[in-house]
């Protein structure tokens, strides 16, 4: 993996500036601190403002495990396009593709509801509905993996079997057939009639992004780790900050089309 804001990262990014670009991040852990409050996770002022500066200048996205209705007003209109419940709640998913996830949804709470909700307590598992996804937190069970082999089976008794993505002490839960976060983000680059995609996230669940062989320019991950395949990395989310500022500088420098 080659640090992004090196030399030869830097550079990497003053060639983005020269193609039409779909410029995407995830949020928690990324735009934003990763905290055990996550009712409390806000844009910082500093890294708002630089993200309008870049949305002002090129399309730029959020791609979010969160659900939408959550995610919007953490952005607070920094950027035009969000994208939600790990690349579910799209602006191109259709209304019967969310019906029938919210249906799935629906059926997996009463499972658990009835048959579930003891034995995740008893192993300090937190379920969150986001209507169309679940996801199961364990942070406050003490060791992060220590609760998953069991979580996993348990998560097994559900119908339909659930497609699972793992997060940082968390499982994800989505319906069957859902491609994640990688498709959404590459059909909206598609979309908005851009060439390439650059995006930048922290765990595994963006991995489905950095994994996609066509139209991602650019992934990069937060926190340097052999097994990513994202071919950059920084080293820590503060360093989010100095990348937007980054590419803002990168495209303002940029000649106009035709100009030589």
């Amino acid at each position: 993996m080659t640090y992004l804001l090196s030399n030869e990262g830097r550079a990497e990014l003053t060639a983005l500036a020269h193609r039409p670009m779909l410029y995407a991040f995830d949020f928690d852990g990324t735009l934003a601190e990763i905290s055990a409050d996550r009712g409390a996770v806000m844009l910082s002022p500093s890294i708002h403002g630089w993200l309008t500066e870049l949305a002002k200048r090129a399309p730029c996205a959020v791609v979010s495990g969160r659900a939408l209705d959550d995610l919007r007003p953490r952005l607070n209109g920094a950027v035009p396009h969000l994208i939600g419940n790990h690349g579910l709640e799209s602006p191109l998913t259709s209304p019967a593709a969310l019906s029938r996830a919210g249906q799935i949804c629906h059926g997996w709470m009463t499972q658990v509801d009835r048959e579930l909700a003891r034995p995740l307590n008893a192993i300090g598992v937190e379920v969150e509905n986001k209507r169309y996804t679940l996801t199961f937190h364990y942070r406050e069970a003490g060791d992060a993996a220590g609760p998953r082999p069991a979580l996993l089976s348990l998560l097994a008794r559900l119908t339909p079997a659930p497609r699972c993505l793992f997060g940082k002490a968390s499982v994800n839960v989505l319906p069957p057939g859902v491609s994640g976060k990688g498709e959404a983000a590459l059909a909206l680059m598609m979309q908005l009639r851009r060439t390439g995609l650059f995006f930048i996230g922290d765990d595994q669940t963006d991995e489905d992004v950095f994994a996609l062989t066509q139209g991602l320019v650019m992934g990069v991950r937060v926190g340097w780790d052999a097994d990513s395949r994202a071919r950059y990395y920084v080293k820590h989310q503060t360093e989010i900050e100095d990348v937007v500022r980054v590419l803002v500088g990168c495209i303002d420098e940029a000649p106009e089309p035709g100009v030589s």
